[in-house]
Formats: C-alpha cells, sequence, structure tokens
C-alpha cells in the first residue's frame, strides 16, 4: 500500500518549477472562483500515469512565490480516502520533527467519504523563518471513465513571507474558521480525464 500512497507525500509547499506548461489535462481549464477571487490556470504537469497536478493562480501572483493558489490534485489509485488521509497525516507528523510551526487538523465529513485537512508549514534557512504556507486539502474519492477510480485533491494554499509571517500567524487565529468554511461551501470541481 505504500508504494501506492508515496506519491502524497511529494507535495507539501507547492514549490512548482514556473514554465509556460498549461496544458488543461483535467477539463477544468478555469478560471475558478474561489471565495470573491478568480483564479487562472497557471502550472499543469503529469509526472506519471496516475498522478495529475494543475495550479490556479490570482491575479498579480506568480509562481514560484506566491501569496494563493489553488490547486487540483488527481491520484489515479483505487484508494479509499480514508488510506490517502492517513498518509498525509503520518507526513506532517515526521515533519513536525524539523518544523516546530508544523500542525494539522482533520475534518471528516457526516458519511465518512471526503476529508479536509488543514495544516501550517514553514521554510527556514540557517534558523530564519522565510516562508509560512497554510494549506486546506479536501480529499474526494471520484469515479472516472472505464470503471476507474481515483482521488481528487482540491488544494487552496496561502503564503506569507520573510518580516509578514508574524501578522500572518496572528490573523490566521481569526481567519481560519473563515478560510475552512469557503473550502466547505466550494464546489469541487468535476474533472475529465483526457482520453489518449
Amino acid at each position: 500500500m505504500k508504494k501506492y500512497l508515496f506519491v502524497f507525500t511529494a507535495i507539501l509547499f507547492s514549490f512548482s518549477p514556473f514554465t509556460d506548461n498549461t496544458i488543461d489535462r483535467l477539463g477544468v481549464k478555469g478560471p475558478l472562483v474561489y471565495g470573491d477571487t478568480n483564479f487562472k490556470l497557471s502550472f499543469t504537469d503529469k509526472p506519471n500515469e496516475t498522478y495529475y497536478l494543475q495550479e490556479y493562480l490570482p491575479a498579480g501572483d506568480t509562481l514560484p512565490k506566491f501569496r494563493q493558489l489553488l490547486s487540483l490534485q488527481l491520484f489515479v489509485k483505487n484508494i479509499t480516502t480514508g488510506d490517502a488521509v492517513k498518509e498525509k497525516i503520518q507526513e506532517l507528523v515526521k515533519r513536525k520533527l524539523t518544523d516546530a510551526i508544523c500542525n494539522y487538523k482533520v475534518i471528516e465529513s457526516p458519511d465518512g467519504k471526503e476529508f479536509i485537512v488543514d495544516f501550517l508549514v514553514s521554510e527556514s534557512k540557517k534558523n530564519v523563518m522565510e516562508t509560512v504556507e497554510f494549506n486546506i486539502y479536501h480529499y474526494k474519492q471520484i469515479e472516472l471513465a472505464g470503471e476507474q477510480k481515483g482521488i481528487l485533491v482540491y488544494a487552496y494554499s496561502k503564503r506569507s513571507y520573510g518580516d509578514e509571517i508574524k501578522p500572518f500567524l496572528k490573523s490566521l487565529k481569526k481567519t481560519r474558521i473563515d478560510m475552512l468554511n469557503t473550502m466547505i461551501a466550494a464546489q469541487v470541481p468535476v474533472v475529465t480525464l483526457a482520453q489518449n
């Protein structure tokens, strides 16, 4: 099982290399509206046959140093959302050993079919915190063509850098619930894999 789940640990920070690679492989060209903000498709990748990534940015943000980012991550694997979330939690528990700010919470839907994991991570250089990222990952199992199943992760990330980190963390105590409510209320985009 770990062999199939290891890819879930690949993305904590969304540090995608910037290229002009915006091939819509999921049928979600956008723009996506999240809260009151429009997000435009800015980066896509398919590093292997079972993993798809599409990232969306609001006007004014660029990769890799963004303030807000939406992403769709599709894992074409026949596993449960519960197993996917367990792998993410294991990753975050391990990260807490080296990232003092790392923290997470899990919300499970009443029917147990969907999960939201919100978590905070940071990056430091020479013991100086340079980046803090708050993430909300909405995990959902979906049906794909040909009786395939997959796990879709609809994710929102918000970042702060340098001197803005302390005010960001202070405001997060108040804004976290609003951001979670936005994700809970959001319609998860319907993905359709392009036929090869």
